[in-house]
Parts: structure tokens; C-alpha cells; sequence
């Protein structure tokens, strides 16, 4: 059972954590225009760790928000991100899930915006992510007028059980015509991650461009550690 002042301790740490985070994505070009965002757990306590949802409140120590898992705001002011209920599904259905980017980089939405996985086509994108990409199916009008991000989530949650993927071993998903949405178990892994997916979107685009034939990777012939 945690004290007062340990509960304090972590979310001041992961407030931090969060805050660099932002710092890396931003240097990386990763937060065009201030699209994005993030998100950390604090599993013990029931809490999230979130940037403010206004895009033109610098997103240090200081502003970052602390809600509960309906949103409600703790500590700090202002309200959360946009799509936070996203968040919050994948949250429940991924339990080793730390902390989620959102992310609008170019390459990465193209994919998206084209409906389309993002193949395995070499060895660097086995180094992030096991399996293809995946991008969910288009949301109903239904389902997005009685609450978008709800069902963004669930259709997250239905493409990695329909394709019966491991979200530990593919930490990343392609939301249908919107964005991408990738996750670690801390604020800085799930960035670096966000940044790597981005540069496989590119390479991914850039390969068929060059071989329009090219296959997936075949696996068995490259070794675990490559």
C-alpha cells in the first residue's frame, strides 16, 4: 500500500517522464503543428498522467494533468486530450501497457489514410515489431457519433484479436484513415518507438516503391538477434 507522499513521488516522476517524452517527439519532428499526444498509468493507483489537452499549453512538469480512469481531473487544469477514452481501451485490454503516443507523423498516416498493414519487409522493423502494422477497419457513423474515441479504441482491440496478435510482441496499430497509436511500459519506449514506426512507414513506402514484387521478410533465415 502506498503513502501520500509515495503516490506523489511517482506521479511527479512519471509527470517528468512525460514531459521529456513530448521533448524527444518534438526534437525528432514527430509533433507537427502539435499533433499528437501522450499518456502514462499509474496501475497502482487507478490514475493517468496525460499532457493537457489544449495544444498551446507548454506541456512541462508543471501543466501536465492527473485524471482518474474516467477522465475526471485530479491535479492540474484545463481537460485532457482529445482522445483520451482511446487511450483508456487500450489501457484495459493491453495490461502491460505503460504509457501511449499518438502520433500523426506523415508516413505513418499514409498507411493509415490508405487502409492499408505495414509489412515486414526487413530486419529493422523485426527489431521493433514482430508481426506487420496492423490498421483497423473503418468505424461505423453510429459507432463514431455516440463516442469517437470509444470506438477507436474497440476497433483497435478488435483488429489484434481478429489477427490474434500479441500487443507486447507489436506494440503499435494504425487507426483506419486517422493516425497511429503505439505503446511501452514507459513514456520515453513508447516515444522511441513512435519514432522508429515512422521511419519504417517511410522505408516500407520507399521499398515497394523500388520493388513493387517485393515480398515479407522471410524470418527463418535472419537470426533472433539481427
Amino acid at each position: 500500500m502506498f503513502s501520500i507522499k509515495d503516490v506523489i513521488v511517482i506521479l511527479d516522476t512519471l509527470k517528468l517522464d512525460l514531459s521529456n517524452a513530448i521533448v524527444y517527439l518534438k526534437e525528432q519532428k514527430m509533433r507537427f503543428l502539435n499533433k499528437g499526444n501522450i499518456t502514462v498509468v499509474d496501475r497502482g493507483n487507478n490514475l493517468i498522467v496525460s499532457e493537457p489537452g489544449d495544444p498551446d499549453v507548454v506541456p512541462e512538469p508543471a501543466n501536465i494533468l492527473i485524471t482518474d480512469l474516467s477522465g475526471n481531473v485530479i491535479e492540474g487544469t484545463g481537460q485532457p486530450i482529445q482522445n483520451f477514452t482511446t487511450h483508456l481501451e487500450i489501457y484495459r485490454a493491453f495490461p502491460n501497457t505503460g504509457a501511449i503516443v499518438h502520433s500523426h507523423g506523415m508516413y505513418t498516416t499514409a498507411w493509415a489514410q490508405s487502409g492499408r498493414d505495414i509489412p515486414v519487409y526487413g530486419t529493422s522493423h523485426f527489431d521493433f515489431f514482430k508481426e506487420a502494422i496492423p490498421c483497423t477497419r473503418a468505424m461505423t457513423s453510429s459507432e463514431a457519433e455516440e463516442d469517437y474515441g470509444t470506438a477507436a479504441g474497440n476497433c483497435i482491440v478488435e483488429i489484434f484479436e481478429k489477427k490474434s496478435l500479441s500487443p507486447d510482441a507489436t506494440p503499435g496499430v494504425l487507426l483506419f484513415q486517422h493516425g497511429a497509436y503505439i505503446w511501452g511500459e514507459t513514456a520515453m519506449e513508447a516515444a522511441n518507438r513512435a519514432v522508429a514506426l515512422e521511419q519504417l512507414a517511410m522505408l516500407a513506402y520507399l521499398t515497394e516503391k523500388i520493388n513493387p514484387d517485393i515480398k515479407d521478410l522471410n524470418r527463418n533465415i535472419f537470426p533472433a538477434s539481427l
